[in-house]
């Protein structure tokens, strides 16, 4: 059976759960699961960040920090018959800065298709507004209401030992790993993200650190991607039982052709980027129910003449579902 999965949520959806279809497996290893339907419950925080570094040795420059107005979530996930519908909220008392005081806002896309030996991911998101923090200047956050963040890609999978490791049952707990086992992964991910503003996405008294070393201002970002990470993935089965821990981690390198517009002029070029993903899920699967505890961060880097601009995700959620 195939499924496509979509899901349009605002704030943020912390688990994509994609459904395989299997041949020539290993049934001694992961079973398909008899009941299809199940109801997901699930709660956790996440949080995100864009830094600017200097690279600058001659003088130690604060690294400037931006980040969604992220916050504690709750939702569900319902699978039946051949749809998925995922619902989620924001829980306001866990953000950074009261959403009274701040309209930073935020829209996130997900569809997800896998089989056995390969998969896809695609997302895009959205966000208006963003939370600025410079480094040594106390802890407090800035509302940047004049940013707007854009961004769309792809995650594309090429799972090898299929035919005993479940990348799906280490992941979504959507089939059933029996026996412990691992496999290569290779995931290739082509993006574009996009910041932009009317003022200046750097400070101007701190422009002459960044990018380019002059006091200019910088309109606008465009970082067209492509990344290649390899990575293993591992699901730890407890022997006689349903128990199990299942990390998986990636790291790679690739490259991204930039814009970056400023008041009058526009430079252009291509940058090295790395990157690197770990997920780790533990917990109980059975036919009837699952109960996991998941962990997860994404980190990647790229090399912008006189910066560093960095992009991580960290998330920490527990699930719990049961099949019928």
């Amino acid at each position: 059976m195939k499924k496509i999965i979509v899901c349009l949520h605002f704030f943020y959806c912390s688990l994509i759960l994609p459904v395989t279809v299997c041949s020539q497996t290993d049934t001694s290893y992961y079973k398909h699961l008899p009941q299809k339907d199940f109801l997901q419950l699930y709660a956790g925080s996440f949080s995100r960040s864009i830094d600017f570094i200097s690279v600058n040795k001659e003088k130690q420059v604060p690294k400037i920090n931006y980040s969604p107005n992220s916050s504690a979530f709750c939702g569900f996930v319902l699978g039946y018959k051949k749809i998925t519908l995922y619902g989620d909220v924001a829980l306001p008392l866990f953000t950074k800065v009261n959403r009274r005081e701040s309209d930073v806002r935020a829209v996130s896309f997900f569809l997800s298709y896998f089989r056995s030996q390969w998969g896809v991911t695609g997302f895009a998101g959205y966000n208006r507004g963003l939370l600025m923090r410079i480094e040594n200047m106390g802890m407090q956050y800035n509302s940047r209401s004049d940013l707007r963040t854009y961004h769309a890609g792809a995650h594309f999978y090429r799972i090898f030992n299929a035919s005993k490791f479940s990348f799906i049952a280490a992941n979504s707990q959507q089939m059933l790993q029996v026996k412990r086992a691992g496999g290569f992964i290779i995931k290739i991910t082509p993006s574009f993200r996009l910041i932009k503003t009317p003022e200046s996405i750097i400070p101007v008294e701190k422009s002459k650190y960044h990018f380019l070393g002059e006091m200019v201002t910088i309109k606008q970002i465009q970082l067209f991607s492509l990344q290649l990470k390899p990575g293993y993935g591992y699901n730890y089965v407890f022997k006689n039982s349903h128990f199990f821990v299942a990390p998986s981690v990636f790291a790679g390198a690739g490259a991204d052709y930039h814009l970056l517009q400023q008041t009058e002029k526009q430079q252009n070029g291509f940058n090295l980027n790395v990157g690197y993903r770990f997920k780790t899920t533990a917990g109980f699967n059975n036919t009837k129910y699952f109960a996991t505890l998941e962990f997860l961060i994404d980190h990647s880097r790229s090399y912008l003449y006189q910066s560093l601009a960095t992009n991580t995700y960290r998330e920490c959620s527990v699930n719990f579902g049961f099949r019928f």
